[in-house]
């Protein structure tokens, strides 16, 4: 015996006029589709064989309406529980086009129940030519199934029977189906964005949306759907001028509809602004534009999260975008703005064209931080402040964000890490292959002297930060008192900058560590500052009229890499620590093992002030340098960690300017057979050697080797030597 389940339609002839169209409601289905099978009953772990055959039907075009593209399809099956495909040639997704030459195509499906399964059913669904998961499919065809069990069968050997049923499922506009109800308990709506299966639900007492529940004549009929509510459902509109504001928020509003879905749209889908609320995941189609009004006041956002919590937004080159040319004052009309959020997490969205952030991060009157919050892939362009700013936060993951072109008011940053105020938090804030260009401020900006004197601890990590061309490749700034914690950088490329790469400018010795490491900085001082300072690739400095610690510090450089790849040279130094207030020293600082130094001049590599407590470290020789053929006279800017006269030729002199107390340690050796003089200022002695102020000392013994450093402001103290050295007479 076959037994067959034949998915018909209904359908209306056409003798009167285009409005008995209308009023019938009927649309055609071309195409007859069926689902059979010639076994009857099998038992667990039985083969057998599931025939799927769709016929196209031979209808007049001028009696009936048969709806756009519909001889073209494809399918998907949905399988019942405890089946498992073996074989054939049926896959989801499988279609064609049948035609009057080739009106029939047949697939078959091979398969098994694993397991006993009390009811069940085949579902056969089709949709248009190039469906996909996102796309609406209607019920076509269904092939049921029944367990039937005695006393001595088990769940292993349990015969499963298969029972025959005809589907039917009328094509209808909403309207059609309002006005006239259908006796069927299945209807398939045909209206543009809103298509798809209704089913009868006698126990509903939903309201008519429109979109996912109909009432005819008190009768309820919801839509079938599987995933996220499509917002085309509920007439959102991608034509490019539709105010969507209300649509879009009444969605978001709506407690039983946790996840949505924007198809692309046709331009994009306008709105002014939306307020997101908590345990909503929203998925936009790869491409899709949302384009604000250009009309949010001082105070509004474009999309607003306030104190909620779950929250995914995904999407893959997705854009929203603001009109930053309406907005000629403030700062504050974000694209992002997350205040107090839990869970939330967006990813491959760009957030352009603002009057204020691409994305900001930071607290609310109920949770003074953002927590377990990622931005995944996502993109910032010519904003008016910031591209990002983490304002306050735990747990916050950047991971591979663009930020680019930020300019109006400063800081005009990449990404600004900038707390308002003493109660928040920087607490495990990561950001991973970060990459900025061409911003008017700086590609990083950090700035935390509002937790001075606090007991919050900074924890900050970035890493493969590349910045091309915006001012500084980072700006570390400012911090004027104590703050515990640590801002560690990894692998950062700072390139093309106006400025410096690194800048860290009137940070406090007893702020928390910042530290460096293999960094490098390509082609800075772009706007070519002659000055041993400004003109520097990594500056750690305090301004003339600057206040605040009594002492700057705390930054350490580890294996770091300086080039000038261009034929006008611009990058003045390499390193350069400076408190050019002269409020005090500079502490605590690194310069360990520069790895390249390539396109500057040597004498200028590096340039220090007062520094105490410098550790310094050169195993690469980057600060090591032959005096040749020439006196040298050491300044602030001409320091080197290791002098020597392996080339020279004659007596060669070093004279020991009047640098300061503290001026870090400088080793002197003897590499040739010819006089090294080091000789002090008249009012300098060099103890215990020569105590006698003015007196020089030298040595021409090849591996003879001195070490001084300025303790005070007339005495250079031998901290260690080797050798032979002699006093002037």
């Amino acid at each position: 015996m076959m037994i067959r389940a034949v998915a018909l339609f209904c359908f209306f002839v056409v003798n009167a006029s285009v409005n008995s169209l209308t009023h019938a409601a009927a649309f055609i289905d071309p195409i007859r589709f069926s689902i059979t099978t010639q076994t009857t009953e099998v038992v667990v772990n039985e083969e057998f064989e599931i025939e799927i055959k769709a016929d196209l039907i031979d209808i007049p075009i001028n009696t009936v309406y048969v709806f756009k593209s519909a001889r073209a399809f494809r399918l998907k099956l949905i399988l019942p529980q405890g089946f498992q495909q073996t074989g054939g040639s049926f896959h989801d997704f499988v279609g064609l086009e049948l035609t009057a030459s080739k009106p029939t195509a047949v697939f078959h499906l091979k398969g098994k129940f694993v397991s006993a399964e009390r009811a069940g059913v085949f579902q056969l669904l089709r949709s248009h030519e190039n469906a996909n998961n996102s796309s609406d499919f209607v019920e076509v065809g269904r092939l049921p199934f029944g367990m039937a069990e005695t006393a001595s069968e088990s769940p292993s050997n349990a015969r499963i029977a298969l029972v025959g049923t005809i589907s039917y499922v009328p094509y209808l506009t909403m309207a059609s189906l309002r006005q006239l109800p259908d006796t069927a308990t299945t209807v398939f709506i045909t209206d543009q964005g809103r298509a798809g299966t209704f089913k009868l639900n006698p126990s509903s007492t939903r309201a008519d949306d429109g979109a996912l529940t109909i009432v005819s004549s008190g009768k309820r009929f919801e839509r079938v759907f599987e995933g996220p509510v499509n917002v085309e459902w509920f007439g959102v509109k991608g034509d490019g001028t539709t105010d969507n504001t209300a649509t879009i928020q009444a969605i978001l509003n709506r407690t039983d509809i946790p996840n949505i879905f924007f198809p692309k749209p046709a331009v994009s889908y306008r709105l002014k602004e939306m307020f997101m609320r908590s345990n909503k995941n929203i998925v936009f189609a790869d491409g899709t534009i949302v384009e604000g009004l250009g009309t949010l006041g001082l105070e509004e956002r474009m999309v607003l999260m306030n104190g909620i919590q779950n929250v995914t937004i995904k999407g893959n080159n997705v854009v929203f975008k603001d009109q930053k040319a309406n907005y000629t004052s403030g700062q504050q009309r974000h694209i992002f703005t997350m205040l107090g959020v839990t869970n939330v997490t967006i990813e491959g969205i760009a957030a352009n064209n603002s009057g204020g952030d691409g994305y900001y991060i930071g607290s609310s009157v109920w949770q003074k931080f953002s927590q377990n919050v990622k931005l995944i892939n996502i993109s910032a362009d010519n904003n008016r402040r910031q591209g990002l700013s983490i304002v306050s936060g735990k747990n916050i993951e950047i991971i591979s964000p663009v930020l680019t072109n930020t300019n109006g008011v400063a800081p005009s940053a990449g990404i600004d890490i900038e707390p308002d105020n003493a109660d928040e938090f920087l607490e495990g804030i990561r950001i991973t292959n970060p990459i900025t260009k061409n911003n008017v401020g700086g590609g990083i900006v950090i700035l935390i002297d509002d937790f001075k004197g606090t007991n919050r601890v900074v924890d900050i990590t970035v890493t493969n930060h590349h910045d091309d061309g915006s001012f500084y490749g980072t700006y570390i700034s400012k911090a004027t008192g104590a703050i515990a914690g640590s801002i560690v950088f990894q692998n950062p490329l700072w390139k093309n900058n106006k400025s410096n790469g690194l800048c860290v400018s009137n940070y406090s010795v007893n702020a928390c560590t910042i530290q460096v490491n293999d960094a490098t900085v390509i082609d800075c001082n772009v706007n070519g500052m002659a000055h041993a300072v400004f003109g520097s690739a990594f500056l750690v400095y305090r301004e003339a009229n600057a206040i605040g610690d009594a002492n700057i510090g705390n930054v350490h450089i580890v294996r770091p890499k300086v080039e000038d790849t261009r034929s006008t040279k611009k990058i003045f130094s390499a390193f350069a620590f400076d408190d050019v207030s002269k409020k005090g020293s500079i502490k605590n600082c690194s310069l360990i093992d520069p790895v390249v130094i390539n396109g500057l001049n040597p004498v200028n590599y590096v340039h220090f002030a007062v520094l105490e407590d410098l550790a310094l470290s050169d195993k690469n020789e980057k600060l090591t340098f032959d005096i040749a053929q020439g006196n040298r006279t050491l300044t602030y800017g001409f320091y080197k960690r290791v002098f020597h006269n392996a080339t020279s030729t004659g007596l060669r002199t070093i004279s020991l300017n009047s640098l300061p107390a503290n001026y870090p340690e400088i080793t002197f050796e003897v590499r040739n057979a010819q006089i090294l003089r080091l000789i002090p200022t008249v009012n300098d002695n060099i103890v215990p050697v020569a105590p006698t102020k003015g007196k020089y000392i030298q040595s021409a013994t090849v591996g003879s080797k001195i070490t001084l450093r300025k303790t005070s402001t007339n005495t250079w103290q031998v901290k260690d030597m080797i050798g032979t050295w002699t006093v002037q007479p």
